[in-house]
């Protein structure tokens, strides 16, 4: 390489001052009887400076091709290697992600073995390509080392999140597509990843938890479905088991609500001007709002119809003489 190097700054040396005439004259050297090696003159003309032009170029061309023939395989064998290994981890993680469909394995267990697995592939086709690109194996892996343990303190938390997220993998407390409460928030889970979980609420919108927030703490995890609660007031004067046989009806009426779930009605409380009566049911999380507005409107156009009061807030008000 530095033969390579330095032939390169005296072609392009010759090149810059080719065409200037040798005007220094230069004393001759006369060897002695011993036949000491002779002194490269510099050359006179422009013929003679030509010809050392060419020759230098030949020389750089030897180098060249030297240097190609010596580590053109070798690079060109690394980056096989890389390619190769690329291949090779998709298609097994391909493969194992089909097995591990058809024995119905968790999605997220699933997903996390495969990108081990291809992680492990790669990871050994690049130390088989650093040392066809001729770097040592052995002291790169013990720096890293060093650096990994340096660096570990100054990430512990993110170190933390990915710890935590194998926990939630293999422990499996909720699934993709369950409705979770964990650390004051609650939606759907959309995905489970080794840093991060990430849900939807029921308006749409994303919320990313970090997993050490997430293990050790209370989850509250309503499955599949979302529970739909349901209030409504009627008057004193009403019959309150015909407004609740009213409202078991419509609920049955639902197609969009569990099948598997009792729906549940009665009187939660005396107010002050109506009885209030509670239903509680269960439907899909994205379906929640326009089910509970569904409903609603429903109750109130059947409670008109059965002539069932919804009362307004009243006070009565005596008036005592003094």
């Amino acid at each position: 390489m530095k033969k390579f190097i330095s032939q390169g700054v005296l072609l392009f040396s010759n090149l810059v001052f080719i065409g200037l005439v040798w005007a220094q004259e230069t004393s001759q050297v006369v060897a002695p009887a011993a036949a000491e090696p002779a002194v490269t003159q510099p050359p006179q003309n422009m013929q003679e400076a030509a010809k050392h032009q060419i020759s230098t170029a030949k020389e750089l061309i030897n180098v060249i091709i030297e240097f190609l023939v010596k580590y053109f395989f070798q690079v060109l064998g690394g980056i096989i290697v890389l390619v190769l290994g690329w291949m090779v981890a998709r298609y097994i993680g391909n493969l194992i992600f089909k097995f591990l469909a058809k024995k119905q394995v968790d999605i997220t267990v699933s997903k996390f073995i495969v990108g081990a697995i291809r992680i492990l592939v790669i990871g050994f086709a690049v130390i088989v390509a650093l040392g066809k690109f001729g770097i040592e194996i052995a002291p790169l892996i013990a720096g890293i080392s060093v650096v990994g343990f340096g660096t570990s303190f100054a990430l512990q938390g993110p170190l933390s999140n990915y710890a935590a997220g194998i926990s939630l993998i293999f422990s499996k407390p909720f699934k993709v597509g369950q409705i979770i409460e964990v650390a004051g928030v609650m939606g759907e889970v959309v995905d489970i990843k080794l840093a991060k979980t990430e849900l939807k609420t029921v308006d749409g919108t994303s919320i990313t938890v970090p997993n050490k927030d997430i293990v050790g703490e209370i989850i509250q995890n309503y499955s599949d479905f979302k529970a739909v609660k349901i209030k409504v007031g009627v008057s004193y004067k009403a019959d309150p088991q015909k407004a609740i046989e009213v409202i078991r009806q419509i609920l049955q009426q639902e197609d969009r609500l569990a099948k598997n779930v009792k729906h549940q009605v009665g009187i939660a409380e005396f107010g002050d001007s109506s009885i209030n009566l509670v239903a509680r049911t269960c439907c899909k999380q994205d379906q929640y709002y326009d089910v509970l507005f569904d409903i609603n409107k429903k109750i109130y156009a059947e409670f008109a119809k059965q002539k069932i009061e919804i009362p307004y807030p009243q006070r009565e008000v005596r008036m005592l003489n003094s």
